[in-house]
């Protein structure tokens, strides 16, 4: 079983998190694609949102989102959601999965401030998802892990895979993937954010958020008068 993972505060979750991971998951022919609410986020301010509203919100956007599914192991731990732990976790819970862990290329360039970010290759595939506009600083630390992979960065970001096994790269799928894969995919642009949906309702600007969302995640937020500000 291939399951897909897409990891994120989701505060809230709106459709720059829900349309490009249901692209990976019609795209990479996943078998689940499970989102992953962090609980204390490592690399972001402390939500607004309760971990509670948060996965009510999620679990509203699963009905819009059906083929979608959530985990939330790191909202049951009361420690950072360090992506490491997530994954040992989930590999001794489901011994026979494969995981496909997704992420953004902003994600990608600061992978190595994440907690022992190199055993990552070891405990699934990453699947970074590209903005055709987006390009990774020729400086830029994961070039060195790139490199040893055997592949330049303007490889790993053009639609190639690399992997850990002597170098070896491949433009095929991932049908036979063994952990420490690098898959980059072109996904279309979603103009939304989190921080902007944020801004817009604090300022009172509700319609400006109803083309960024389920509409029955926006009435929760409506509803439960989240994002209100001080």
């Amino acid at each position: 079983m291939r399951i897909g993972l897409m990891g994120g505060t989701f505060d809230p979750v709106h459709y720059g998190h829900l349309k490009p991971a249901a692209e990976v998951k019609a795209r990479l022919e996943l078998d689940k694609l499970w989102l992953l609410p962090n609980h204390i986020p490592p690399h972001k301010a402390k939500a607004t949102a309760s971990s509670k509203q948060r996965l009510a919100m999620l679990k509203l956007a699963c009905d819009e989102f059906p083929d979608m599914d959530i985990c939330d192991i790191e909202l049951k731990r009361n420690a950072p959601s360090y992506s490491v732990a997530t994954l040992e976790a989930l590999q001794q819970a489901f011994p026979g999965a494969e995981f496909q862990f997704i992420m953004g290329t902003d994600s990608l360039l600061s992978l190595p401030s994440w907690h022992q970010w190199q055993r990552l290759f070891s405990l699934c595939n990453l699947v970074v998802c590209q903005r055709p506009d987006w390009h990774l600083p020729k400086d830029a630390e994961i070039q060195t892990e790139l490199a040893q992979r055997g592949c330049s960065v303007t490889q790993a970001l053009a639609a190639r895979v690399c992997d850990d096994a002597n170098g070896n790269g491949s433009s095929g799928g991932i049908e036979k993937a063994q952990y420490g894969k690098i898959i980059s995919l072109s996904v279309k642009p979603q103009p939304f954010s989190s921080t902007a949906i944020r801004r817009a309702i604090a300022a009172g600007d509700i319609n400006a958020c109803r083309a960024a969302m389920p509409k029955a995640v926006l009435e929760y937020i409506v509803a439960n008068r989240l994002y209100l500000g001080g």
